[in-house]
């Protein structure tokens, strides 16, 4: 009982690193808009942010399968999910290398930019349906 609990507030602990993912294609659209050339700044906080969100998928997938072992149909979409979600992650996390690299190189990143924006986008979908059908009861 007591175990369950505390692998339950890990799962919970750790899913706040998948919320400082959803403002990230917000920031990029608005410092892109409005050219404050800080783009620079918030791919290299967030290519750590998604780092981080790298382990704590696996450790989400852990903790939710200590929590919930069973074939439902809620099980399946939450996995389907998790895998779009590290999909989606994945290719975030290659053009924020990517920009970055071509910023470094004094090279053009607008394209590798709207490339993270596009995929980021994505991913944030993908966390709010998370969020959604782990904390609704319509599965």
């Amino acid at each position: 009982m007591f175990i369950d609990i505390i692998i339950y507030a890990i799962h919970l602990f750790i899913s706040v690193i998948f919320f400082m993912l959803i403002p990230l294609p917000v920031l990029i659209h608005v410092n892109v808009t409005e050219g404050t050339g800080r783009i620079p700044l918030i791919l290299k906080i967030y290519k750590k942010v998604i780092w981080a969100a790298h382990g704590a998928l696996i450790v989400l997938l852990v903790t939710g399968l200590f929590m919930r072992f069973d074939l439902s149909l809620w099980t399946i979409v939450v996995v389907a999910v998790w895998i779009v979600i590290g999909a989606y992650l994945g290719l975030t996390a290659k053009f924020v290398r990517e920009s970055l690299e071509a910023i470094d190189n004094k090279q053009p990143y607008e394209d590798l930019v709207y490339k993270v924006k596009m995929f980021s986008t994505l991913l944030m979908l993908a966390i709010i349906a998370m969020f959604i059908i782990k904390f609704t009861d319509f599965l």
